[in-house]
C-alpha cells in the first residue's frame, strides 16, 4: 500500500474512534449519562472561576449541552465547549462579588448515543463566603395524572414587600428553572431562603417561557412555596387557546389533510371552526367531516373531507377567528375506497364483554372504512335485546367520534350478564360523497360480562377534608370509574369503593373539587387553575403504584394520601 493510501485509512480510522457512536450489533446501551467530576468542586465558596469543566461517562453532543443549561441568576456571558467526554462552561466576564451561582444541566441533555441525564443536576458555588442551601421539590404530571417526564418547573422569588395575589409570572423573568425526569420528579437547589411562586409547563417551543395559551400548563394549589418544601405536586392543564394548524396537503380533491400545534382528543375535536376558501374567488368550501389515519385516542394530524377542490387553486385554512391562516394548494388526485364495516365493539361472538366505561350509557362502537352520514346509521341500524327465544328491540341515540366512528347509546343502557345482538343493514349506509355497498345485513351478537366477572377495588383517602371525588384509570389513561365521596367527620379517612371494574391494571387518582365542572360522563371534573389572576388547582394525589383488578375479587387496603408539603 501506498504511504499516503496509509495515511488516509489511518486517519479515517482515528476519526471513526474519536465518535461515541452506537456500536453496530449487540444490545442496546440504555445506561443513563451521568457526570463524573465537576471543577471546581461543587459548593465552593470564595471562588471566582474563570470555567466550570464537567467529565461525563459518555461523549456528549454539543447542540443539547447549550439547550439544557439555565443560570441562576441569569447569564449571557459565556462560551461552551466540548471535547469527548468533557464539557466546559467558560465565563466571558467577572462575576459578581459575594452572589450563589447555580448551573444545571436538564434531562435534555444526550450523549451521542441519545443517553440521558435520569434527573436533572444542579451545580453551584458562590464568589463570597456564604452559599445558599434552599431546597424545593415535588413532582409534575399529565392531565390524565400520568407523571410528566422533562416538563419544565419555573420559580421566581417572592420579596417580602410582594403582595402574592397581584404578582404575575406572565410579566416577570423566573430566577430559576429545571426540567423534571423520567418520573415527573424535580428538584430546586442552592436556592435563597424565602418564598417563591412556581409554575410547571410543557416546553414544546424550548423558549423557557410561560405560553399558558398554547403550551400544557400546571398552576399549582398554592400561590406561596417556601424553600424546605418537598412534596409540591402539579397536573398540566391543557392549553387555554384552541388548538391552530401549522400545515396542510391535499391527499385527494375531496381530502386535506390538516396538522395542529399540539395533539387533540380524537372525540374531543370539534370542526366546526375550520373555514376553508378558496383564494382564487373567495368562495368557501365546504367541510363536510373528519377522521383521523392513526388509530389513536389523540391526534396531529386530521384528514378533512370537504367539498371538491380545484388543482390550480390555492386554499386557505383558518381555524376560529383568532388562529393564523394556512395555505396549501388542491389537487386533481381522486381517492377511492370502498364503503365497509370495518369494526363492531363489542365484536361478534364475544362471551364476556367488559363495559367498564364510565359513561353512565355503555355505548356499541361501529366503525366504517370510509365517512358516512350519521342519518344513515339511524336508518341501517338496529339493537335487540336476546331472551332466550324472545328478541327485545331497544331505542339508542347516536354519537359520532369522528366521521368514521359512531357510538350507539342503548336506552336502557346494556346490563351486565345479558345478551344482545347489533345488527346493520349496509344498503341503507350512505358514505359522504354519496358511497354505496351492496345490500347486505351486517351483525354482531355478544353478551355482556357477568357481574362475578368484574373486580373492585376498596380503600381510604386521607389528608384532606371535604368532598373528594376518586378514580380509576385504565392503562391507556382512560377514565374508567369514579366516585365521589362525602366529607368525613373531622379527619377520620374517607372509605371508598369502586366496582365494575374489568380485570387488569388500573391507577387510582384523586382530587378535592372547589368547582362544579362537568365531565361528559356526568362526574364532577378536576379544575387547572389560573395563573394569572392567581386561581388555585384542585388539590389532588395519585397513588404510588398500579392496582391489580381480579374477576370477582375485591382489591383492597388501597390507601390514598394527600401529601403535606409544609416544610
Amino acid at each position: 500500500m501506498k504511504p499516503r493510501s496509509l495515511f488516509f485509512v489511518l486517519s479515517m480510522l482515528l476519526a471513526a474512534c474519536a465518535v461515541d457512536r452506537p456500536p453496530t450489533g449487540g444490545p442496546e446501551d440504555t445506561a443513563p449519562l451521568e457526570i463524573i467530576s465537576v471543577s471546581p468542586p461543587p459548593s465552593s465558596v470564595d471562588i471566582s472561576p474563570d470555567r466550570i469543566v464537567f467529565l461525563f461517562n459518555r461523549h456528549v453532543q454539543p447542540a443539547s449541552l447549550k439547550r439544557s443549561v439555565t443560570f441562576s441568576p441569569r447569564l449571557s456571558d459565556y462560551t461552551l465547549k466540548t471535547s469527548g467526554k468533557k464539557a466546559e462552561i467558560l465565563f466571558t466576564k467577572p462575576l459578581g462579588r459575594n452572589r450563589t451561582y447555580t448551573v444545571t444541566l436538564n434531562t435534555s441533555l444526550r450523549s451521542y448515543r441519545g443517553n440521558e441525564l435520569e434527573q436533572s443536576y444542579t451545580y453551584a458555588f458562590s464568589t463570597g463566603s456564604r452559599i445558599n442551601r434552599g431546597v424545593i421539590g415535588g413532582k409534575v404530571f399529565n392531565n390524565d395524572a400520568r407523571p410528566s417526564r422533562q416538563a419544565l418547573v419555573l420559580a421566581w422569588a417572592l420579596p417580602a414587600d410582594t403582595d402574592p395575589a397581584t404578582f404575575n409570572p406572565l410579566d416577570n423573568e423566573p430566577d430559576y428553572s429545571v426540567l423534571t425526569g423520567k418520573n415527573g420528579q424535580f428538584k430546586m437547589e442552592y436556592l435563597a431562603e424565602g418564598s417563591y411562586r412556581l409554575v410547571a409547563l410543557q416546553d414544546i417551543n424550548g423558549n423557557r417561557k410561560l405560553d399558558p395559551e398554547n403550551e400544557s400548563y400546571a398552576a399549582g394549589y398554592r400561590n406561596v412555596i417556601r424553600t424546605g418544601m418537598l412534596n409540591n405536586t402539579f397536573r398540566l392543564a391543557e392549553p387555554k387557546e384552541p388548538p391552530h394548524p401549522v400545515s396542510c396537503s391535499a391527499a385527494a380533491s375531496n381530502l386535506l389533510d390538516i396538522t395542529f400545534n399540539r395533539s387533540v382528543a380524537v372525540a374531543a375535536f370539534d370542526p366546526a371552526p375550520l373555514v376553508v376558501t378558496d383564494t382564487t374567488n373567495g368562495i368557501p368550501v365546504p367541510v363536510r367531516g373528519y377522521y383521523t389515519i392513526s388509530d389513536t385516542p389523540e391526534t396531529r394530524t386530521f384528514r378533512i373531507v370537504t367539498g371538491a377542490l380545484k388543482k390550480q387553486s390555492v386554499y386557505r385554512i383558518a381555524y376560529g377567528e383568532n388562529s393564523n391562516p394556512i395555505f396549501c394548494r388542491g389537487t386533481g388526485n381522486t381517492l377511492k375506497q370502498s364503503l365497509s364495516l370495518t369494526g363492531v365493539f363489542p365484536p361478534d361472538g364475544e362471551t364476556k364483554a367488559f363495559l367498564t366505561s364510565a359513561f353512565r350509557d355503555r355505548p356499541v362502537r361501529l366503525t366504517f372504512s370510509i365517512p358516512v352520514e350519521e342519518q344513515s346509521i339511524q336508518r341501517a341500524a338496529s339493537l335487540y335485546e336476546l331472551k332466550g327465544k324472545d328478541t327485545l328491540s331497544l331505542s339508542f341515540t347516536t354519537d359520532a367520534l369522528d366521521s368514521r366512528q359512531y357510538r350507539l347509546f342503548p336506552k336502557p343502557a346494556l346490563a351486565n350478564g345479558r345478551t344482545y345482538r347489533v345488527e346493520i343493514q349496509m344498503d341503507a349506509i350512505t358514505g359522504l360523497d354519496r358511497e354505496k355497498t351492496s345490500d347486505s345485513l351486517a351483525a354482531a351478537t355478544f353478551s355482556v360480562a357477568a357481574d362475578n366477572d368484574f373486580g373492585s377495588i376498596t380503600g381510604t383517602v386521607s389528608g384532606k377534608q371535604g368532598t373528594v371525588v376518586v378514580e380509576a384509570v385504565d392503562t391507556r389513561g382512560k377514565l374508567a370509574r369514579s366516585v365521589e365521596l362525602p366529607p368525613a367527620m373531622g379527619n377520620q379517612p374517607s372509605s371508598f369503593a369502586i366496582g365494575g371494574l374489568a380485570p387488569g391494571q388500573y391507577r387510582l387518582r384523586a382530587f378535592v373539587p372547589r368547582h362544579s365542572m362537568q365531565h361528559e360522563t356526568g362526574s364532577r371534573s378536576w379544575y387547572p387553575g389560573s395563573i394569572y389572576p392567581f386561581e388555585p388547582a384542585d388539590p389532588f394525589t395519585v397513588g404510588r403504584d398500579t392496582v391489580t383488578v381480579r374477576k370477582g375479587w375485591e382489591t383492597g387496603q388501597i390507601n390514598l394520601t394527600f401529601p403535606s408539603i409544609e416544610p
